[in-house]
């Protein structure tokens, strides 16, 4: 019955609920304690988004005529090697436009990524960059791990915690009431001072963006602890996918050793697999795995990298499995979604702004609350505390009149 009250208090009059008072303090002290983690948490979020744009801008334009094909990933590959000896392939990312080069991604002895982009007509090598040391990788793993591996991934786990649960108070905290909800709640002042400029803007940036907020929160929290994130949407939603089933294939008689497939190889099995695809990144075996692993994006998928995967063995041109994503539960492509949901990564160019622009609201929340907690807490408690000065001045004058007594 006491709970029924309090929330009836809560929804009718929050200005009369104890409830709302200890939100509001959990909500400030919050936003106060790591409104500036969060804040860069934003921008670096913000800047995440575009980097693979931005990262194009500083290779040079690939042109081509119409008449003029490009060479095949295995040439490209061979160029690789005949230059830089000694390099394993680790993963390519095929040019899907006349004017996009092909990037390759290789590992040395030392365990260290090199990435080559080269111009798929002509084979020259356009760049060649050390993964790890650029602005971009900077940004993500500053961004994902706050440069500290996985310490500093738990720790974002835990921030995408605390982001949520401010998201969510800072929602009750502006509820008005029931009756009290009117057009000026959704209006900015720009003639009433700074305080209020300030108050204004946080309020309607926060409810803006509360649900963007809250869903980047979650995926924040589903990248850094995966194991949790999976049973929690299992147990919500239903059981997620198994491994694809393995394709079974005709018997073949072999003449002779098998040679491992090309490139090309892999990509055209790929294609042959899920028709009307594009492949986005192939990934060459490894430790991990023995085969290869080729991302397809069919027209209808939501994602950029594509919703489907081929696996075709590394030591011939076997089809293993091959995983739809129209063939996933419900649970599982909502794991699969969240990466992309969480950095942008589907929908288009649009979808991207928008990210960007959450991302940026939150040093925005950020420096608009601390004005707020600037005006409420430390003015208030100037204006009760006297000058250092007015209480030196009363002293003398206190001794002056014991003195004259």
């Amino acid at each position: 019955m006491k709970i029924s009250s309090t929330l009836q208090t809560l929804w009718h009059e929050p200005r009369r609920s104890s409830l709302r008072f200890w939100i509001f303090q959990i909500h400030q002290w919050a936003g106060v304690g790591a409104g500036l983690y969060l804040a860069l948490m934003g921008l670096t979020g913000s800047l995440s988004v575009f980097l693979p744009e931005l990262r194009g801008i500083l290779v040079a334009p690939v042109s081509a005529t119409s008449n003029e094909k490009r060479l095949s990933l295995q040439a490209l590959q061979d160029r690789i090697e005949a230059t830089s000896p000694g390099l394993r392939l680790r993963a390519v990312f095929p040019g899907n436009r006349p004017t996009q080069p092909d990037t390759f991604q290789e590992q040395a002895t030392d365990k260290s990524v090199r990435e080559f982009v080269l111009n798929p007509y002509n084979g020259q090598i356009l760049v060649v960059r050390r993964k790890g040391d650029t602005f971009y990788d900077w940004v993500r793993d500053l961004h994902a791990n706050l440069l500290n591996g996985k310490t500093g991934k738990t720790i974002n786990g835990f921030g995408g915690i605390l982001l949520f649960l401010t998201a969510m108070s800072g929602l009750v905290v502006w509820w008005p009431g029931k009756r009290h909800v009117h057009r000026r709640r959704f209006q900015v002042a720009t003639s009433k001072g700074l305080s209020r400029f300030s108050y204004d803007l946080h309020r309607i940036v926060g409810l803006i963006f509360i649900v963007p907020i809250s869903v980047a929160a979650a995926t924040g929290i589903g990248l850094a602890f995966p194991q949790t994130a999976g049973i929690a949407v299992s147990y919500a939603l239903g059981p997620l996918s198994g491994a694809p089933a393995p394709v079974v294939a005709t018997k073949k008689k072999v003449t002779g050793k098998q040679s491992p497939p090309s490139l090309d190889d892999v990509v055209r099995i790929a294609r042959e697999a899920v028709p009307g695809a594009t492949p986005v990144r192939i990934l060459a075996p490894g430790e991990k795995a023995p085969g290869f692993l080729v991302s397809m994006h069919l027209p209808a998928d939501w994602r950029d990298e594509g919703d489907n995967r081929v696996t075709i063995e590394a030591g011939s041109a076997k089809l293993l499995a091959v995983q739809l994503g129209s063939g996933l539960s419900l649970s599982s492509r909502i794991i699969e979604a969240v990466s992309a949901v969480h950095f942008g990564q589907y929908g288009g160019i649009t979808t991207r702004f928008l990210a960007c622009l959450l991302g940026i609201s939150l040093p925005l929340l950020h420096l608009t609350g601390m004005v707020m907690w600037w005006k409420r807490v430390i003015a208030r408690r100037n204006r009760t505390t006297p000058p250092v000065m007015t209480i030196i001045q009363n002293s003398r004058e206190a001794l002056h009149a014991t003195a004259t007594q």
